[in-house]
């Protein structure tokens, strides 16, 4: 079982305690005095180290809880006061809950209507090497799409290449704006090719399969029909 933190440093002092007591006299006689010392240290940081991990999962609970109340505020409408929470738990630089703190952050400028500031939110999270890939990938295909009719094609294209590939999990809304960027290049082969490549993966929602389907046809593109799709 787990010690919490009370019980790790009443444990430390008994160790520290009863190592004075009736072994370091002990020690010293049969190893010398630096191995006993070397000893005593060792049970001591052993006592820390299992302090430190109580410790930790503490502050993680803490701010787990603290993300949640973020969230129920977000829901019960509470914007202002979600925006103080969620900007304390960013500001910690805690892994996991800082990142999706501003996560939401950025979806809240988007929902406030400032979608430059949002878009511009999004996409410094998806350039940031200390967040998780998963995140940034959503911070980027949540960017792009907010972005999409003021960014040039072929930035589009660009920024979205490594997720519009086939069993990328982000395959079906990068791979969407990445034909249509195509078509805006007047490229439909390459559209084409990518909406009909997007109609026989069955990681892309059904009702993404169906449209895209519909633009390769218009295209000019044999692409698996409607009827012929899986519901999601």
């Amino acid at each position: 079982m787990a010690l919490t933190p009370v019980n790790n440093e009443a444990f430390i002092r008994e160790v520290d305690e009863e190592v004075r007591r009736e072994q370091t006299a002990k020690l010293a006689r049969r190893y010398g005095v630096i191995v006993g010392v070397i000893v005593l240290l060792a049970l001591a940081a052993f006592g820390g180290t299992l302090w430190w991990r109580a410790h930790q999962a503490s502050v993680a609970a803490e701010r787990g809880d603290a993300f949640m109340a973020a969230m129920a505020s977000i829901s019960g409408g509470k914007d202002d006061d979600a925006k103080k929470q969620l900007a304390t738990i960013a500001g910690s630089g805690a892994e996991g809950y800082a990142p999706l703190s501003r996560m939401l952050q950025a979806d809240l400028l988007v929902r406030e209507r400032k979608d430059k500031e949002g878009a511009d939110a999004f996409l410094k999270l998806s350039q940031d090497g200390s967040v998780p890939q998963p995140l940034r990938d959503v911070a980027l295909v949540r960017a792009t799409t907010i972005q999409f009719d003021t960014l040039p094609p072929q930035q589009v294209i660009d920024r979205l290449k490594p997720l519009a590939q086939t069993g990328n999990p982000w395959f079906g809304s990068a791979g969407e704006m990445t034909g249509l960027a195509w078509m805006k290049l007047n490229q439909p082969k390459k559209a084409g090719e990518l909406f009909v490549a997007m109609t026989k993966d069955k990681s892309v929602p059904a009702s993404l399969r169906m449209r895209v389907g519909q633009l390769a046809a218009d295209l000019g593109y044999e692409a698996v029909q409607p009827q012929d799709m899986p519901a999601s």
